[in-house]
């Protein structure tokens, strides 16, 4: 339909879970924009709509706690600046902006003209079509604003190596100081993630960047840094919101074993 590959066609996957979300359990999470971008394009996103309920609600409850640490950011920082790393259809600055904030959409050229279609790029949301290991997009962002930054990389490490990961985090050090928020799945997370891919046939995609404890990645990088916040993924979930009992077990389960969580760092 858009020639995407597979990895880059995950991104249906987290818009389907904000639209099944604020279609069936608003009070878990709600997303307005999901709802009118659905109503209008209903097509794109079908197939990702027919998974069971706990990956919808799943990937909404990373677009959650991302509002959470933006707003927090924002709250300290009303003028500063927020990149979103590998955006695909992710609705961050629509939910988040204050009108003060510089933010920055960073995908694939493909990716971005994709977005186009349902966020066309406004007065100071600007579209970077870089990799995140091209380090042009960090001269980019600080031609605009000399603010505090923060990037956040919702759903996005999972696909690289952690040498990959570690080789981004040190590349910060051009852009210093900057805060980094990211998802990340245990390494027995990745194994069972790794076998439902296969499984779906889906080895284009598979998942590879664990986190079991984030010292330990911490301790790899070269450049100074600070762990500001590692939280259960759930742990700011509604569990009286209309969602079923079994998808409230998943969750419960998965921050009792750490499975998933929330990393908040500080970089230089």
């Amino acid at each position: 339909m858009d020639g995407l590959t597979n990895v880059s066609e995950t991104l249906y996957v987290p818009m389907a879970g904000r639209i099944y979300s604020s279609k069936y359990s608003p009070h878990f999470f709600y997303d307005e924009v999901a709802l009118h971008i659905y109503e209008k394009y209903p097509e794109y996103f079908e197939k990702s709509l027919q998974q069971e309920e706990y990956t919808h609600l799943a990937s909404a409850m990373r677009s959650k706690n991302m509002d959470r640490y933006i707003q927090d950011f924002l709250k300290r920082n009303p003028k500063g600046s927020i990149v979103n790393l590998g955006c695909g259809l992710e609705s961050l600055y629509q939910r988040n902006n204050n009108g003060l904030a510089y933010w920055f959409e960073l995908d694939f050229e493909n990716v971005l003209n994709l977005r186009k279609k349902f966020f066309p790029e406004e007065q100071n949301d600007w579209f970077l079509p870089y990799s995140i290991f091209d380090t042009t997009w960090m001269e980019k962002v600080r031609e605009h604003s000399t603010e505090p930054i923060l990037l956040i990389a919702a759903g996005l490490f999972h696909y690289f190596q952690e040498e990959k990961v570690i080789e981004f985090i040190n590349s910060l050090e051009a852009v210093t100081p900057v805060e980094l928020v990211f998802d990340a799945v245990s390494s027995f997370g990745i194994k069972q993630s790794r076998k439902y891919m296969k499984k779906m046939g889906r080895e284009d995609a598979l998942m590879y960047f664990s986190v079991d404890d984030p010292k330990d990645l911490i301790s790899k990088c070269k450049v100074p840094i600070q762990l500001i916040k590692n939280e259960k993924y759930y742990s700011h979930a509604n569990f009286k919101s209309e969602i079923k009992n079994s998808t409230k077990v998943k969750m419960k389960i998965s921050d009792i074993f750490n499975m998933v969580k929330m990393v908040h760092l500080k970089i230089g």
